[in-house]
């Protein structure tokens, strides 16, 4: 790589190597694509199950239910099917793309929901029964006992119109919360707006929405073109971007969005030691604001990069899925549904209580990133500190009493509770309970006995 001129003078060929190339032209619009291109789903890229002595998390902000403060149950709603033969339930909402059979989940299923037509879910790091979204199920099961879940699937690559069913069906279902620890990736800037504005009416309707901040952190760059011709990523002047550490191969994912009118095309570079540099892929879209490589590679050296055809104003966004990018850096990193307005976006934080090196810097709220499974494993990432805070805000709306907590209300509490962002259960719950008591819709002032942090 580290050839500015030669980017500039190689022939733009796109080959077909190896396995070949999955969509890489013109994104979303060729022969029997979905209308709005598909919203590529690569939530459990880096989440993955360790065998661990259950237990509670060393260092987690996140404790077993039946520790910290004790709380009345008391109904929000009735779902008269419960698992232990009463009504008294908060409703939680579960979104993934395939839910197994996990002995500690069925028995609080009330209902089930497949969107999509196709049989296949993302199934990486799967082990035994249930997988990852049903160890998301989980985790909200653990963290807010009182709960019952309903199971929305949507799929490996659900279109946008397809999670929209799977939100409207929870919301008809009227749950009180939705967790999806899903980082959407469509190909069109189109997609990513419909995907955040089905969670925004989730949200519109009093459904308070939950979701992972997604594993970005070393797989984002954020930043600005100033004239035409090929992108800097670093002060350097280096205009390609590699992929991963080193060789590698299998299927990669490339996004760029970007803001304001500008326009830009979306290459994909494999690196010759004894020639030339291949165009292996490329997305040069005539309109819209975002470009989309999907590709199947070999073995081999890759770097992204990026012609400014016009560099307009505003920021550019380029997301590798499944690689972390050699310069990855500026902030953001967000992916729908965390960017709709009124979602609870979610971070996580290592056993020190410091961000995570793979999580996204702008979430709403943090919490820890490893949470134990009744079975002995972990699950990890962004993905694990999702369904965490679904099952407080589950507990915060069994405490708040008739009628629960509004989206903004969950929110406000959750923030006010936390220390440098990072959630505590019991202060959190106890705000809930007290701004119940004080019979408004704002917290107690301090000195009212409500804590904030441990």
């Amino acid at each position: 790589m580290g050839r500015t001129t030669a980017l500039l003078a190689v022939v733009i060929v796109v080959t077909s190597v190896g396995a070949g190339l999955v969509g890489a032209d013109v994104a979303g619009e060729g022969p029997g694509a979905p209308e709005g291109g598909s919203a590529a789903q690569y939530d459990h890229v880096g989440q993955f199950f360790r065998g661990v002595t259950a237990g509670a998390v060393p260092g987690s902000s996140v404790q077993p239910a039946t520790d910290g403060a004790r709380i009345e149950r008391r109904s929000t709603r009735s779902v008269g099917a419960d698992s232990d033969g009463g009504g008294d339930e908060v409703r939680v909402g579960v979104i993934g793309s395939a839910f197994g059979d996990a002995a500690d989940i069925d028995g609080r299923v009330v209902a089930r929901e497949r969107v999509t037509a196709s049989r296949f879910g993302l199934a990486v790091g799967k082990r035994g029964a249930g997988g990852h979204d049903a160890a998301v199920a989980s985790v909200v099961a653990q963290r807010a006992p009182a709960s019952s879940l309903y199971l929305a699937s949507v799929g490996h690559e659900p279109t946008p119109a397809e999670y929209a069913r799977a939100v409207d069906w929870l919301v008809e279902h009227d749950v009180d919360v939705i967790v999806d620890s899903g980082s959407y990736y469509p190909r069109t800037a189109d997609g990513m707006d419909r995907i955040a504005a089905a969670a925004e009416r989730a949200a519109d309707e009093g459904t308070v929405f939950v979701t992972s901040g997604g594993n970005t952190a070393k797989r984002h760059w954020r930043g600005a073109a100033t004239d035409p011709g090929w992108l800097a990523f670093g002060d350097d002047g280096t205009q390609g971007n590699r992929l991963g550490d080193g060789r590698i191969s299998g299927a990669v994912t490339l996004r760029l969005y970007w803001t304001g009118s500008g326009d830009y095309d979306l290459y994909l570079y494999r690196d010759v030691t004894d020639g030339p540099d291949e165009v292996v892929a490329k997305s040069t879209r005539e309109s819209g604001s975002a470009e989309a490589i999907d590709a199947v590679l070999p073995r081999g050296s890759y770097y992204v990069a990026v012609d400014v055809r016009d560099a307009g104003a505003g920021h550019v966004d380029l997301f590798a899925a499944r690689h972390r990018l050699a310069y990855a850096a500026g902030g953001g990193g967000a992916v729908a549904p965390a960017t709709a307005e009124g979602v609870i976006s979610v971070g996580a934080v290592g056993p020190d209580g410091r961000l995570a090196a793979y999580s996204s810097p702008s979430t709403d709220v943090r919490a820890a990133g490893t949470v134990a499974l009744p079975d002995g494993r972990t699950l990890e990432g962004t993905s694990a500190a999702a369904p965490a805070v679904a099952g407080v805000v589950a507990e915060m709306s069994v405490a708040a009493g008739e009628g629960g907590l509004t989206p903004a209300e969950a929110e406000r509490l959750l923030r006010r509770t936390a220390v440098d962002g990072r959630i505590y259960p019991g202060s959190a719950v106890a705000a809930a309970g007290a701004r119940s008591r004080a019979g408004d819709d704002e917290t107690p002032d301090d000195g009212s006995g409500v804590k904030r942090g441990p």
